[in-house]
């Protein structure tokens, strides 16, 4: 099976609150898991920094609702490579530091 790792960087609209988003965090967690992507989010202000690791399809798939999303602005791709194993297999979606997300985005 063929993985992708995409990891990128936005900016939530000034009219959107991050307490709304992080109130939606379980949701798009149980979704990503059923869709056998798994990842690692960061926010800090308004700007969101985010890995997505799965299955080609799946990944692309949800990397282009992502790309669609209203909420998401100057969004920019950082990195878009296939992996032989996924970094945050048993991790479903954490969420993490700003910090943790790049040192980490060093490792894979």
């Amino acid at each position: 099976m063929s993985l992708l790792h995409i990891s990128y960087v936005s900016r939530i609209g000034s009219d959107m609150h991050l307490a709304e988003l992080m109130g939606e965090m379980e949701r798009f967690r149980t979704r990503n898991l059923a869709l056998g992507v798994t990842g690692c989010i960061a926010f800090e202000g308004h700007r969101v920094m985010q890995i997505l690791e799965g299955p080609d399809a799946a990944v692309m798939a949800l990397f282009d609702k992502i790309k669609a999303d209203p909420r998401h602005e100057d969004l920019e791709e950082l990195e878009h490579k296939t992996v032989e194993r996924m970094s945050f297999r048993y991790w479903g979606m954490v969420r993490r530091p700003l910090a943790d997300v790049v040192f980490l985005t060093q490792l894979t």
